[in-house]
């Protein structure tokens, strides 16, 4: 990678910066743990320290659902107080009460409970549960006027002696209310942090709409950090960190300059889409590293053909594939990208074998020979490895061929999906983020916090970021069609000096020792690879979404987001020795900054006026 110091320091300081960032308030580290288990209906009454004037009572549902009558009063006198639905996996329930007492009674009801994971009608498991009356409820709490909470001084059974009961209120001191985001699950949250918790408890995981592997890097997290929104989400930021060395090694062998780096690892640093998505404790996070991961092997296999021809080393093109099937074995999203460099691959070696002066037959083993023979025998590695992310689904009782079922319904699940949803949109929207009809930006988790103060989390792009970027993708495009690049990555600028011709060269690849001096207009044209690269890999992750007839939202454009980043640094490095150029990359670096702090309260959750967060809608469409 011709990595020096420089290279080395900046990746070092902006992972670093990044990694600060996204662990700022990614959630609570300690959270209430115990918990009572239900299947029965229960009935019993707490008693304060003290008369109280209770706003709320609030349940912390590990999983099940029940319904709970509430009431206030004295032992024998009681006024109901309505009736509260628990539901949803790891996540608080409430009930506003707004009434003065010290005894308050619960009648709880277990509702019927679908514990099964998906498709469990076509790929049962033996562990499978029937559904049942089932409730799991970790910890219950009051808050006063003053949202402060209210000591509980016991809660007494009035059907039978159950010492348990104490498990409701035994880590009052690790409840933090009102909930938000820092404590509980949100969005799909309650999907992959469940089937993660189903993997350490060695149960089939409830969530199976997606291949395993996110979902168990997952719970290695919650393994390591504990079983609490900050080990939910931690594996999500260490893969996001991951990539800025990532993308910084990409631009480097792309550009060869140290501000074409730069860019691209900085504009993803401060990229909303990937700051936000980091912190959610879903799977898309590590789709993208792993893509990227393999885009970055390919990219060296890709340039060192060019370079050498196709007898060079296959290595690279060995580790693109196997990080292919990571991501692939993560979200199968993975696979529009992966199409993008297949494609690339196809067209050199066609645009080689065109040329032979043989028969038909002789140009259809000359395409296969190198490496399109390789390829196949890779395919089996790539079915290796996606599959051997199900041992643990087979060690719980599936067997070989149920996992080829469960393929099936994945597929029919996906192709199927065309329930309509508030916050879908259009692929067409998702780099420009409007939209006449619905909202762009995805909405995530909102918590409606005292004095005016809201805490909510959307997911969309920086504005600077992604809007310059696409503007540069066409700008990337026609040079990829065109190919305006002089040389072998050489910009050969002309200008004169007293009447004589003198020649600058600016270096945005490796360097070639000694070059002939000509002006442009009689140079030949030589094919942009860094600029055929982003855009292939840009629209192939993209495009495919016009076909796609299944609800679709903003984040499945994350895999797309870091080849904007590309195309904007394809442009900044084409611009940079000239003081124009340098001065609009400092202004332009700067606006990102500065939208990235403007917009931090809406896609981090952090506690903000919600007049404020009403003023950043900028856009109709727009919905915080």
């Amino acid at each position: 990678m011709h990595l020096n110091k420089q290279d080395i320091i900046t990746i070092i300081l902006l992972s670093v910066l990044f990694f600060a960032m996204a662990t700022w308030n990614l959630g609570l580290a300690t959270t209430p743990q115990t918990f009572l288990q239900e299947t029965e209906k229960r009935t019993f009454y707490v008693e304060l320290e003290e008369a109280k004037n209770v706003s709320t009572v609030y349940f912390f549902v590990k999983r099940g659902n029940a319904t709970v009558n509430v009431y206030s009063g004295d032992l024998g006198n009681w006024t109901s107080r309505g009736e509260i639905v628990l539901k949803g996996d790891s996540s608080w329930n409430n009930l506003d009460t707004k009434a003065m007492s010290k005894y308050w009674r619960f009648a709880v009801q277990p509702g019927v409970y679908e514990s099964r994971p998906n498709f469990y009608w076509s790929v049962p498991n033996p562990s499978d549960v029937l559904p049942r009356p089932f409730i799991e409820i970790v910890e219950i709490a009051f808050l006063d006027q003053e949202n402060q909470l209210i000591q509980i001084k016991k809660v007494v059974d009035e059907t039978k002696t159950n010492e348990n009961l104490s498990l409701l209120f035994d880590e009052q001191k690790l409840v933090q209310l009102p909930p938000t985001y820092m404590s509980q699950t949100y969005f799909d949250e309650v999907y992959f942090v469940r089937a993660a918790q189903d993997y350490l408890h060695f149960r089939a995981p409830f969530e199976r709409t997606h291949p395993p592997l996110g979902k168990l890097i997952q719970a290695s997290g919650i393994a390591v950090f504990g079983d609490t929104p900050f080990g939910w989400r931690i594996m999500g930021v260490l893969f996001a960190t991951l990539m800025i060395p990532l993308m910084y090694i990409i631009g480097k062998k792309l550009f060869g300059t140290w501000i074409g780096s730069f860019a691209a690892a900085f504009l993803l640093t401060f990229d909303f889409m990937h700051f936000t998505m980091a912190r959610m404790g879903t799977v898309d996070t590590y789709v993208v590293f792993f893509a990227l991961a393999s885009q970055l092997c390919f990219l060296i296999y890709l340039m060192s053909v060019v370079k050498k021809g196709w007898k060079t080393s296959v290595l690279p093109l060995l580790f693109a594939v196997v990080f292919f099937a990571l991501a692939f074995s993560t979200k199968w999203l993975a696979l529009y990208s992966a199409l993008g460099m297949l494609a690339l691959l196809v067209a050199l070696r066609l645009r080689e074998v065109v040329k032979l002066k043989e028969g038909l037959g002789t140009k259809y083993v000359a395409f296969f020979n190198h490496p399109f023979l390789l390829l196949l025998g890779l395919a089996g590695l790539v079915a290796v490895i996606y599959f051997a992310t199900y041992i643990p689904d087979m060690l719980f009782g599936n067997s070989f061929s149920d996992i080829i079922k469960l393929q099936f319904e994945m597929y029919n699940f996906h192709s199927t999906l065309t329930a309509t949803h508030s916050y879908m949109s259009s692929w067409w929207s998702w780099p420009i983020m409007i939209s006449p009809q619905g909202y762009v930006p995805l909405w995530l988790s909102i918590s409606y916090l005292p004095n005016n103060m809201r805490s909510t989390i959307s997911v969309f792009g920086n504005p600077a970021v992604w809007w310059v970027g696409f503007a540069c993708m066409f700008v990337v495009t026609e040079r990829a069609i065109r190919g305006k690049e002089i040389a072998y990555w050489i910009r050969k600028r002309v200008t004169k000096k007293t009447g004589e011709s003198a020649t600058e060269e600016v270096m945005t690849g490796e360097t070639v020792n000694s070059l002939p001096e000509q002006s442009p207009r009689n140079a030949g044209r030589k094919w942009s690879v860094p600029a055929i690269f982003i855009a292939s890999i840009f629209f192939f992750s993209w495009i495919p979404y016009i076909i796609i007839s299944r609800a679709t939202f903003i984040y499945h454009f994350y895999v797309s987001v870091p080849f904007l980043c590309l195309a904007a640094a394809y442009v900044i490095n084409q611009h940079w020795e000239n003081t124009r150029g340098k001065t609009l990359t400092v202004a332009f670096f700067v606006s990102v900054i500065v939208l990235f702090g403007i917009f931090y309260p809406v896609i981090s959750g952090a506690p903000s006026n919600a007049s404020w967060i009403e003023k950043l809608r900028l856009f109709p469409s727009w919905y915080f």
